[in-house]
């Protein structure tokens, strides 16, 4: 008989899920200097997600804490010191530059916060560096330009220059090119971020004669840049090839007709058909009256994986060993349909090539094929997660 008396003892054990009150969540970008416009498009993408989900993020209320990082990693670690210090954030968002993610990942994951980065994907986080509390919602940063590079190869180039700023993003995007370009490296050139003039690249293309040239450089220099090689006439004998942030919303009206003389590769393009991107770009453009970016693409796709991570775990999000577990699970539509993350926390996805069509008076990004279906990335095996 007194066996029975222990029971509910045993049941008393069971510890049910305790949701927070509030998420303090951080965003964090560059919305200052020469590429502030693409921080703004995050911001767009941020603020789209949390008006459709009723500023709530698995049904609960989310208070946004927003920080300009500026364009240097010191800029950023100020800015994080003071989200993960002042703020007390549970997870951060947004983030822009490489350089800048790997110096606040430290003081911000040590903090018990989950980074939760937008466009930044340096390979130190992919393979080595990876860390449980870091998920990377855009690519390695190889990756896309593995897409280029392979664009390249398949347009029959057998020789290449390439053109990329001058820090770790812009020679990561470059080393990927190349690793999937075939033909033979005809030169390399890397402006400092902050420059405008590119008579000395141009020369140094016109030189070496190639027949394409890789660029890697996304907002304003990105625009100089295509204009000046056009102004150089060389645009109609040596295509350029890149990422879609050549050309793009932002760019359009800048460039005109030039946009039509680009060769694309991405993750992701406003006409991808799948139900969540076709909704998404359908809310943005309504909210924003044009086509979104990859930037608000790519955080409106965090604050969704989120939501559903937080669903999961019922609100329970001082369970970090859950949490992160409902977070790889990734149970969310994507704005990229096909998405899923490798054991570094980094995305499998496709990539697809596209050319820029004219469309009455506006310029579009057309798909022309599929790159790579569920690429990883090249560091994943470093990663000891």
């Amino acid at each position: 008989m007194h066996k029975f008396l222990f029971l509910p003892l045993l049941f008393s054990t069971v510890v049910a899920a305790q949701p927070v009150d509030k998420i303090r969540l951080g965003f964090m970008t560059t919305m200052s200097g020469p590429i502030a416009t693409l921080g703004k498009e995050q911001e767009m993408g941020l603020d789209l997600a949390l008006k459709q989900l009723g500023n709530r993020i698995g049904g609960i209320p989310v208070e946004v804490f927003k920080e300009d990082s500026r364009m240097q990693p010191d800029t950023a670690v100020q800015a994080a010191t003071k989200l993960v210090d002042r703020n007390r954030i549970d997870f951060l968002t947004g983030t822009m530059l490489s350089n800048q993610l790997l110096a606040i990942v430290k003081p911000v994951t040590d903090s018990g916060a989950i980074i939760l980065s937008g466009i930044g994907g340096p390979s130190e986080l992919a393979g080595e560096g990876c860390n449980p509390n870091v998920f990377v919602l855009s690519w390695e940063n190889n990756t896309p330009s593995e897409a280029v590079g392979k664009f390249m190869t398949d347009s029959g180039k057998k020789r290449g220059f390439f053109v990329a700023q001058n820090y770790i993003t812009g020679k990561e995007h470059v080393a990927g090119a190349k690793a999937f370009f075939k033909g033979q490296v005809a030169g390399e050139a890397y402006p400092d971020r902050t420059t405008m003039d590119f008579a000395s690249e141009i020369s140094q293309i016109r030189s070496a004669n190639p027949d394409a040239v890789y660029v890697f450089m996304p907002g304003a220099q990105g625009i100089a840049f295509v204009k000046q090689y056009a102004a150089a006439g060389l645009a109609n004998s040596i295509p350029l090839y890149s990422g879609s942030w050549l050309a793009d919303e932002h760019s359009y009206a800048a460039l005109g007709e030039l946009s039509l003389s680009t060769h694309l590769a991405a993750n992701w393009f406003v006409g991808l058909d799948n139900p969540q991107n076709k909704a998404f770009v359908d809310a943005f453009r309504k909210e924003y009256g044009r086509n979104p970016v990859f930037y608000a693409a790519f955080v409106y796709d965090s604050i969704m994986l989120l939501d559903g991570a937080v669903r999961s775990v019922k609100g329970d999000i001082r369970n970090k060993e859950a949490l992160r577990a409902a977070l790889r699970k990734a149970d969310f539509k994507s704005t990229r349909g096909n998405f899923k993350f490798n054991k570094n926390q980094f995305p499998v996805q496709d990539f697809y090539f596209a050319k820029v069509v004219k469309q009455g008076d506006s310029y579009v990004h057309s798909i022309t094929g599929k790159a790579f279906a569920n690429h990883v990335d090249r560091f994943v095996q470093q990663c000891k997660m």
